[in-house]
């Protein structure tokens, strides 16, 4: 009999929870095709992933440093909502995305919601809980999906390391650096100068009619020239999400097995010049550094730094400090989307909501023929309509010709 799937909560996951009691602090990812979706079918198939996948079914057991993640047996469940005038490009219309999955609560990390919509379009929903999954976790269980539906084996992963064990074991490859002067980045938008009721954010999607190559340090160069036309000489830099498996390790799990490292664009840099930075970072191990004082976490109540975290909330997000970079930018790789199809349905797109954390966020997907972007941003940052105007800008900027590879 195999041994019950069993993961430590790891101290950034810990964070993660407080983070989704504040903002609900989710990965989700959408799946957008035409046909008709059995709803029992998709079911069986979430059930026989999750066999391969234990991760996808856990919950959360224990107290402060001895909590973990424990394979409860029970797969997510697939709802089915009614049609919806929902167009997948923002989160209007999107009620069913407000409510919280929490852990906290003994609830599963993750679900799957089945939306008809009023264009002629079936979106599939696969949401889940940063603390638990991260992006590429949640990519490698969709994926998993699909194959089950077309009666394929799904690669599976049991994966129990956290992003901590694989900093700690990194921790000799970490050349030391200079001590610098923290950088006080400015937002890309202007905040909101009045701000009434509670945080929310929003985002909104864009599709290029093109796969653009290197979008990750253009998307840097262009919100940085953004972000001076408003404040000249401004510092901007951005949180990169460096993806461990395969390159610190072999193993494929669909927990949190994700390093952070900052991307500073000085006035002028080039796309070049600045993946030249990403890449010299990746390679003296900068993803793998902890925080100061990360173990500590695992001491601290949920509760407890959440109320520290509350009162603080207005000024992180809405003035410029050491605390917050500009945003982040994760690029989700390529895609191709018959790997998403299954009888019955034809998938046409698959792009991820990013989650609700910081000033600006950023995600990309990039196929044979076309990219997926989709920005965030708290609400507080569209009062006046500024985060339209900046995807208006972006969406003309990136869709002109010779940028697309």
């Amino acid at each position: 009999m195999s041994r019950r799937y069993v993961r430590p909560l790891s101290p950034l996951e810990r964070y993660s929870l407080v983070l989704n009691r504040l903002y609900r602090y989710h990965v989700d990812g959408i799946l957008e095709g035409r046909g008709d979706v059995d709803i029992k079918r998709l079911q069986q198939a979430v059930d026989k992933a999750a066999q391969s996948n234990p991760a996808i079914r856990v919950r959360l057991r224990g107290l402060l440093r001895w909590c973990y993640w424990v394979d409860s047996g029970k797969a997510p469940r697939v709802h089915l909502l009614p049609v919806s005038p929902w167009t997948g490009d923002s989160e209007l219309n999107t009620e069913f995305l407000q409510q919280r999955l929490d852990p906290m609560k003994g609830q599963a990390v993750a679900d799957v919601l089945v939306v008809p919509c009023t264009d002629g379009k079936t979106r599939i929903v696969f949401r889940s809980v940063h603390a638990a999954i991260d992006g590429r976790g949640l990519m490698h269980w969709v994926a998993d999906v699909c194959r089950a539906l077309r009666d394929e084996t799904p690669v599976g992963s049991s994966s129990r390391l956290t992003d901590l064990d694989i900093q700690l074991a990194n921790q000799q490859n970490i050349p030391p650096e200079e001590p610098a002067a923290p950088a006080q980045c400015v937002p890309v938008i202007e905040p909101d100068e009045v701000r009434h009721g509670e945080l929310r954010y929003i985002w909104r999607r864009i599709v290029l009619p093109s796969n653009v190559s290197q979008l990750l340090p253009r998307a840097a160069e262009f919100f940085a020239a953004y972000a001076r036309a408003r404040v000249p000489g401004g510092e901007v830099g951005f949180t990169i999400p460096v993806d461990y498996r395969g390159l610190r390790t072999q193993e494929m799990g669909i927990g949190n097995m994700t390093g952070y490292l900052r991307l500073q664009v000085p006035e002028g840099a080039s796309p070049r010049k600045l993946m030249q930075q990403i890449l010299t970072k990746v390679k003296a191990f900068t993803d793998c550094k902890t925080f100061p004082g990360i173990t500590t976490l695992r001491w601290l109540p949920v509760w407890f730094m959440l109320r520290q975290l509350k009162p603080k909330v207005d000024a992180l997000l809405h003035t410029v400090s050491p605390a917050l970079p500009t945003g982040g930018l994760v690029s989700m790789g390529s895609v191709v989307m018959s790997d998403y199809n299954f009888p019955g349905f034809q998938a046409e797109r698959f792009y991820g909501i990013p989650g609700a954390v910081g000033k600006l966020n950023m995600i990309f997907i990039n196929t044979p023929t076309e990219t997926i972007v989709s920005l965030s941003t708290p609400a507080t940052y569209n009062g006046n309509g500024q985060l339209d105007t900046l995807v208006q800008a972006f969406t003309e900027h990136f869709s002109s010709q010779g940028l697309a590879s």
